[in-house]
């Protein structure tokens, strides 16, 4: 019997499948309401209500001593709320290519476990290095996480000396600098602040997973 061919592009890892069919789901939900097909037309302003990260509502509990359990439940929901469809396609597509990347080399588990840990270290880091009481939502913060952690495989794959390595960072930096030249020239929320804890924690995520990452990490500083 022939061989059967290998596909020209490889299937989407099914925990991203999972993650962009849950934003996708959501942008349905809206759009059918803003259809007047059900619900009222206001419905991402009231998903944005109930699933949204309140970093100022977080920072009362925590100087309060309080548990407040939806407070913390945000921190896993926000990433899946858009304040638009174009915000949602973008947050997507970073999401769907980063992740096919990360899940590929590190595993479904592993792409799952990084997005979670980034979007709630990136929460927390919005409300403790922030004074912004705006809600934090959207993809952005836990597809940064991705990115981190796509920087650490490129970083562990370049041969040579640690100066060489840091081109592995150049996406990231490129990316984080543009975020946060936005931020300065407009009066917005510094959203930058919760991409960059979501990037840092993809990294460190990445090196705590792959097999012999954080021994690679403090060889090749002990060695530069």
């Amino acid at each position: 019997m022939p061989d059967t061919p290998a596909p020209a592009v490889n299937p989407l890892p099914p925990a991203v499948i999972v993650l962009f069919l849950i934003i996708v789901i959501g942008e349905i939900y809206v759009a059918g309401a803003e259809a007047n097909l059900w619900d009222s037309f206001d419905a991402r302003i009231n998903l944005i209500r109930q699933f949204a990260f309140m970093p100022e509502g977080f920072g009362r509990a925590l100087s309060g001593g309080l548990w407040v359990p939806e407070l913390f439940w945000r921190m896993m929901t926000y990433p899946f709320i858009h304040g638009s469809l174009m915000q949602a396609v973008f947050a997507s597509v970073f999401i769907l290519a980063m992740g096919k990347f990360v899940g590929e080399v590190l595993g479904n588990i592993a792409v799952i476990a990084i997005f979670s840990s980034s979007a709630i270290f990136a929460a927390l880091g919005f409300a403790l290095f922030t004074s912004s009481s705006f809600p934090l939502f959207g993809g952005f913060p836990a597809a940064y996480g991705l990115i981190g952690a796509f920087t650490f495989v490129l970083f562990s794959r370049i041969e040579g000396l640690l100066s060489q390595q840091l081109i592995a960072f150049r996406l990231l930096g490129v990316l984080m600098l543009i975020n946060i030249s936005f931020s300065l020239l407009q009066d917005g929320p510094p959203l930058w602040v919760a991409e960059l804890c979501g990037a840092v924690t993809g990294f460190i995520s990445a090196a705590i997973i792959h097999p012999g990452g954080v021994r690679f990490i403090i060889n090749k500083f002990r060695r530069s």
